[in-house]
This record gives C-alpha cells, sequence and structure tokens, in this order.
C-alpha cells in the first residue's frame, strides 16, 4: 500500500491588530481629582454634629468648557439643610473636572451629577484640666525671644510633646512702652489652663 502523499498547508495570514475604538464622542466632563477627596471627615457642620443630623446629599454640578464649577444644586436632600449647604460649598471649592467635549472634541459646558454620604463622626474625648506655662522675652522692636516653657500638665501635655523643646509661636504687632511711650524690653508669662467646672 503506497502512502499518501503529504500536502503542506500555508500557514493562515496574520490577522491585522484590532484597533482600540476610538473614545466616544460627545461626552460628559470627568473628574480630574478624585471625588473622595472633595468631602473629609473635617468638613461636618458643626452645626449638623450638635443636633445629630446625618444623610445622603443628590448634587448635580454645572461644569464650564474649562473644567470648572460654576453652580451647584441639591437634587436629593440628606434632611440637614446644613449638610445639603456643605456638600454645594466643598464641591464649589475642590471639585475639578476635564471638561464635556463635543462630537468634534471641543471642551463645551456640562454637568456631573453624583451623591455623598454624610456620617457622623465619632465622639471625641472629654477634655481632661491641665495648664501650660512658657515665657517669652519680647524686645523693644516686638521680635519674640528667649522662649522657654516652665510647665505642662494633664490635657496640656500633648502639647509639650508635639512642640518639642520649643514654644508655641506668638506674635506681637507692637512692642511695649514704658510711661513716655518709648519702646521696651519686657518679659512676658504666658498661662493657658483648662478647668473642668463640677
Amino acid at each position: 500500500m503506497s502512502a499518501s502523499p503529504v500536502t503542506a498547508v500555508p500557514p493562515a495570514p496574520l490577522m491585522p491588530p484590532v484597533p482600540m475604538p476610538a473614545e466616544t464622542l460627545p461626552r460628559g466632563p470627568r473628574p480630574k481629582n478624585g471625588p473622595a477627596g472633595w468631602i473629609q471627615t473635617g468638613d461636618y457642620p458643626p452645626m449638623a454634629v450638635k443636633n445629630g443630623e446625618s444623610g445622603t446629599t443628590g448634587f448635580t454640578l454645572t461644569i464650564d468648557a474649562k473644567g470648572g464649577v460654576t453652580n451647584c444644586v441639591v437634587v436629593a436632600t440628606s434632611g440637614s439643610a446644613a449638610l445639603d449647604r456643605a456638600t454645594c460649598d466643598l464641591m464649589r471649592v475642590r471639585a475639578t473636572f476635564d471638561p464635556a467635549l463635543d462630537s468634534a472634541g471641543k471642551p463645551v459646558g456640562g454637568s456631573y451629577t453624583n451623591r455623598t454620604r454624610w456620617v457622623l463622626p465619632a465622639p471625641g474625648p472629654l477634655p481632661q484640666p491641665g495648664e501650660f506655662i512658657f515665657h517669652y522675652v519680647v524686645e523693644a522692636d516686638g521680635r519674640q525671644t528667649e522662649c522657654r516653657v516652665e510647665k505642662a500638665t494633664g490635657a496640656m501635655e500633648p502639647r509639650l510633646k508635639l512642640l518639642g523643646e520649643g514654644c508655641p509661636a506668638v506674635h506681637f504687632r507692637e512692642p511695649y512702652k514704658d510711661e513716655q511711650g518709648n519702646p521696651v524690653r519686657r518679659h512676658v508669662t504666658v498661662r493657658q489652663s483648662l478647668v473642668v467646672e463640677p
């Protein structure tokens, strides 16, 4: 029995690379900085904390052709006027965008809608009694010199650790003066204390 002739099969032609799809235009504005950073823990309105208010605020921003926020409208209230107002105030200051693009890729105005959830911060520790005493020398030209810490107790001790061996900065607008109105050098003692009344 004779063997069948082997026929060489040419390799399949290489497929050309599939082009990545171009960006779909037109498109809306895109956040340039992360929305998670637009509202931070320390931004909680004190009145809302005092009243125990929390909730989710829905908002729509108007974005100009340069990516700037020109307006903010609350579209879903959190139930707290303070939280809704703070949301828009912070959006106007912190939110930045790559502007919307029209079908030709030209920057145009647009809008952006999102929401933020306000969660009441955990209560801080109760203030504790303490005292902080430090001395300055104020020169005749108003400069502060020769500062030293004399005492830091109780709640004030952490402040001393933050300052290290230094003193908190105090700025004097003008020097002390004697009875004739002439600038003079003076020693100044500053006492800060926290007293908890029963």
